[in-house]
This record gives structure tokens, sequence and C-alpha cells, in this order.
């Protein structure tokens, strides 16, 4: 390490790091004065803006079941939570009761329950993977 003195950098021209002096209180006065004045105008619009509007707007007296539209005619579900009702009972039926899907294919349903204690019994069937086809390229 050497012994000599190294100069230190010259100070830039803007002073010593630091504001000198504070900002002016004049120039604090005329903002926060233009500050509530702005507040106080807008303040000013507001009301005069809500009084212009707040009477052309008449509060609605139906209910919001009046005010949701019937859908076009024909309407061919005249009680939709009684068909879903029937759906669901028809749809638990059949997965609980034994029946054909195709009598002629051989293809029967059988319910749910019965279904997992055969594939339990049984296991899953195995099926042969297809056989590859070889292509002629040319």
């Amino acid at each position: 390490m050497s012994a000599a003195h190294q100069p230190l950098p010259k100070k830039n021209g803007h002073g010593g790091g630091y504001e000198k002096q504070d900002v002016g209180f004049r120039f604090a006065m005329l903002f926060v004065s233009a500050l509530i004045a702005a507040v106080i105008v807008v303040l000013i619009f507001l009301v005069w803006f809500y009084r212009v509007i707040a009477p052309a707007r008449q509060p609605s007296t139906q209910t919001a079941a009046q005010q949701r539209p019937l859908p076009p005619a024909p309407v061919l579900q005249v009680n939709p939570a009684v068909d879903m009702q029937k759906f669901r009972q028809r749809e638990e039926q059949k997965a609980s009761s034994y029946g054909w899907v195709d009598e002629k294919g051989g293809i029967a349903h059988v319910p749910v329950q019965r279904a997992m204690e055969i594939v339990a019994e049984r296991g899953l069937p195995q099926w042969q993977p297809p056989k590859a086809t070889q292509e002629k390229r040319q």
C-alpha cells in the first residue's frame, strides 16, 4: 500500500449534500391554500351535481322478481324443479335395477353395487393390445 496521500475528489457544485435552507413559508402557505380551495371547489361541484342528477333518478317500485323478464314463449317446462326431481328418480331407479340395454346384443345393465361386487370378485377384464400393423412405405 502506498504511503502517499490521495487527494479527495472535488465536490460537485451542488453544495454540501443537504438543503441549506428550508422551504419558504410563503410557498408552503400558498400550496396549502390552493389545496384547500381545490377541495372546496370539488365539494361544491359534487353537491351541485348530486342535486341536479338525484331528482332525475326515481327509485324503482318493482321487486327484482317483477323486473326479471320471462323467457320467450313457448315455455316447454312448466316446473323445472319437479322435472329434475322426476329425472333423478328415474336415473336412481335405473342405477339400482336390472334391465336390458340391447337385448339382441346381450348387453344388460346391473345395479352399481352389484357391478362393483363382480369387479371385486373377478377383477377387471384383460384386453389384448392391438396388433401392430406394418405399413408399406413407398
